[in-house]
């Protein structure tokens, strides 16, 4: 059993809980005095990225990775206009991009939280995503791409994991100020009270 927390940003409606297992691998069932509570691994997982990336910009604490050796690409005359419009969005997410000649341009440094993603895929995933217009706000214009990115790296259903890796995925979970959806809206966290349960083995009527 994992031993008994408390979740400060919920109140009392969280708190106090205790794992009871796993059910398919899937959903992570805990409970406290009061009811039930299942949490999607997958949805839960999502948010937990999603929330640490969105907290990193805010605080423009993206951690960079120096790549060695640098990685070259080309792009169109498109591309490098939003790319230069967009410089500080790319050094935000902790790109270090300098040209190399022509069409070509040097990636010295990338994002170290890539959600799975090859270095030179996140750089592509943002550039095509970026809105033309230059007053839109970094979090903005990423949000959505993130969320997705978030969802791809997230560990899937029917994924086992670890004790340790669920006593981690629950704990940062349950201290969001929103734990309750994933960033696509869906259900992270279902609970049944005590009184619904036995309502429904009719131990009262």
């Amino acid at each position: 059993l994992l031993p008994k927390q408390e979740a400060s940003t919920l109140g009392d409606e969280l708190s106090g809980y205790s794992m009871v297992g796993v059910a398919f691998d899937t959903y992570i069932i805990l409970q406290n005095q009061k009811q039930l509570i299942m949490i999607d691994q997958h949805a839960a997982h999502e948010k937990v990225l999603y929330e640490r990336i969105v907290k990193e910009m805010k605080e423009r604490n993206v951690s960079s990775q120096i790549v060695s050796p640098p990685i070259i690409i080309s792009l169109n005359l498109e591309e490098q206009e939003k790319m230069k419009k967009y410089q500080n969005i790319f050094k935000t997410l902790g790109f270090e991009i300098e040209s190399f000649g022509g069409r070509e341009y040097s990636i010295r440094a990338v994002p170290q939280n890539l959600f799975g993603m090859t270095e030179q895929g996140f750089f592509i995933e943002v550039l095509d995503h970026l809105e033309e217009d230059p007053s839109s706000k970094t979090l903005d214009v990423l949000s959505d791409r993130m969320a997705t990115m978030a969802c791809k790296a997230a560990v899937k259903g029917n994924q086992k994991l670890s004790l340790r890796e669920t006593e981690a995925l629950i704990d940062e979970l349950l201290q969001l100020e929103n734990p309750y959806n994933c960033p696509h809206g869906r259900p992270t966290i279902i609970s049944m009270t005590k009184y619904e349960l036995e309502k429904k083995f009719k131990r009262i009527v």
